[in-house]
């Protein structure tokens, strides 16, 4: 199963179109207006903010998540990078409407206030502007009430990793797995982050896969990345 195609039927559910709210993962950008997925590119950055907590798999009864931070060693160089809408000025002046469209519904109540600052970060990411997604991103996390959304985290893991703070990256794609474990495209995500990025990882990436197998069963996705792993 590759990367972009597992992400994008997972979708990065948030995009509201039409009157309705759709989710779209970082990984995948997608028309502000109508529910079309395609794959985005994928580049690197960093920031400093209070360290966010390692966190262990747990019962789904969680507290709140901390807000998120830059890890402790994590740099980021560049706040920019080529966005799927970089240079597309008619893809720009669509985005920056949508972000205007998202904005003016927050607060009112039609659409939780967390999707719909997961909406505007992945505009922001469409434009590569990692900065202004990493603020939406944080502000959609400190809106996820009593952390029942794993999306933002997720969301939030792909842009670090683009960015280059890949501890940041991989402590966001892990607190995802935890709130909402029964999540495959999370566990997904996190295991080829941590078999790709940091393969010598192997604590890290013995615990995710036994976690991973503990909600999905024998999944032949996870089995087929932990086996390429072993054999590297």
């Amino acid at each position: 199963m590759s990367r972009v195609w597992l992400i994008v039927t997972g979708g990065v559910l948030v995009v509201l179109a039409a009157g309705a709210v759709q989710f779209l993962f970082p990984r995948t950008a997608a028309s502000p207006v109508s529910i079309v997925f395609e794959p985005s590119p994928v580049e690197n950055t960093g920031t400093t903010t209070p360290d966010i907590k390692k966190i262990t798999v747990s019962s789904s009864a969680r507290p709140a998540s901390r807000l998120p931070s830059i890890a402790k060693g994590d740099t980021v160089t560049s706040w920019t990078f080529n966005g799927a809408y970089t240079g597309k000025a008619d893809l720009i002046t669509k985005a920056e409407a949508e972000i205007k469209r998202l904005s003016r519904l927050i607060g009112e109540g039609t659409y939780s206030n967390m999707s719909l600052h997961v909406g505007i970060a992945n505009q922001y990411e469409l434009l590569g502007d990692g900065e202004r997604a990493y603020e939406y991103l944080s502000r959609a996390i400190g809106k996820n009430e009593n952390s029942t959304s794993g999306l933002p985290w997720h969301n939030l893991g792909v842009l670090m990793e683009r960015l280059g703070a890949l501890e940041t990256a991989r402590m966001a794609y892990e607190e995802s797995t935890l709130i909402q474990p029964e999540m495959k495209v999370y566990h997904y995500a996190y295991l080829e982050f941590l078999t790709t990025r940091v393969k010598d990882s192997a604590a890290d990436i013995e615990k995710e896969y036994t976690a991973a197998l503990k909600y999905l069963g024998q999944d032949s996705d996870i089995l087929q990345l932990y086996a390429e792993w072993k054999q590297a």
